[in-house]
């Protein structure tokens, strides 16, 4: 039997000039063998979020922390609620991955940019190249979110054992929402790091000491 390893891909911030309040940049692989089944953890979650008449929802984190839309009317548990029933199915399945993370200086352009995220992402590959040619396929998954982040994979990952899959949406698979929930959590941290978590992060989580021991650092063990 083929051994996959899936690799579900997400980013945060863009390409465009350097802002103050903004000034990050973050994409997240995260990484599961295919051969370690997820369906009792999956249906565990579809069946809680049935239970709620959400069976179809798909889970966008940042706006759930800020209250933005589709979340501008849940009332702060129900968004707690929420996020704590993807945390716990986190937490129990199996997964790994890789966060790659450039702060923009004011004078970055995009070439620059490009070239910082294209040197942390092939020093990873390089190092893990091992554990990467231990299976038959990597199969990738991104949304083609951004042009030139779809252009860094493309350079990257073009040998023969790649199946690029370009044209999904996130709604279709929950560990694309768990990627994009370690995206948020790591933009988080890197903000709690550096003293400049927003006042809607902070409401939240109650402190950024809670966030990082009741959040952050149970999926961070997972990091390569």
């Amino acid at each position: 039997m083929e051994k996959l390893l899936s690799i579900f891909i997400d980013e945060s911030g863009d390409f465009g000039e350097y802002d103050k309040h903004a000034p990050y940049y973050l994409v997240t692989m995260l990484f599961h063998d295919q051969s370690e089944s997820i369906k009792e953890e999956l249906s565990r979650l579809d069946g809680h979020l049935s239970m709620r008449g959400l069976q179809d929802h798909c889970l966008h984190t940042a706006p759930l922390i800020r209250r933005e839309p589709p979340y501008q009317y849940w009332k702060i548990d129900e968004r707690k609620h929420l996020l704590n029933s993807f945390m716990n199915f986190a937490a129990k399945i199996p997964f790994n991955y890789a966060v790659f993370a450039v702060e923009k200086e004011e004078r970055m352009n995009e070439f620059q940019l490009i070239g910082a995220i294209s040197k942390r992402i092939k020093d990873f590959l390089d190092a893990h190249v091992e554990f990467l040619g231990g299976f038959d396929k990597l199969v990738v998954y991104y949304d083609s979110g951004q042009k030139q982040l779809t252009g860094i994979l493309a350079s990257l990952l073009l040998d023969a054992n790649v199946d690029f899959r370009r044209k999904i949406k996130p709604a279709n698979y929950r560990l694309f929402q768990i990627a994009d929930l370690l995206t948020t959590f790591e933009l988080i941290n890197l903000k709690r790091v550096r003293g400049g978590n927003s006042v809607s992060e902070r409401d939240f989580f109650g402190s950024m000491h809670d966030f990082y021991k009741n959040y952050y650092k149970r999926l961070a063990k997972r990091k390569l």
